[in-house]
């Protein structure tokens, strides 16, 4: 699973969306819609990639 930060045009929102890759692919034709107002007039922001390795200890 991924987490992908996006915005909503028509409010401003910021959220996360947590989904797979492959589910991701789907957001050209149905964006996720705004858990604010509902809208789908979202775009995903660019931000920085992050990954949490499993503890040793």
């Amino acid at each position: 699973m991924a987490v992908y930060e996006c915005e909503c045009q028509s409010c401003g929102q910021r959220f996360e969306v947590s989904v797979s890759m492959s589910e991701h692919d789907s957001w050209k034709r149905q964006p996720p819609p705004c858990p604010k107002c509902g809208k789908v007039t979202t775009r995903q922001l660019v931000s920085a990639f992050s990954c949490k390795a499993p503890s040793k200890y």
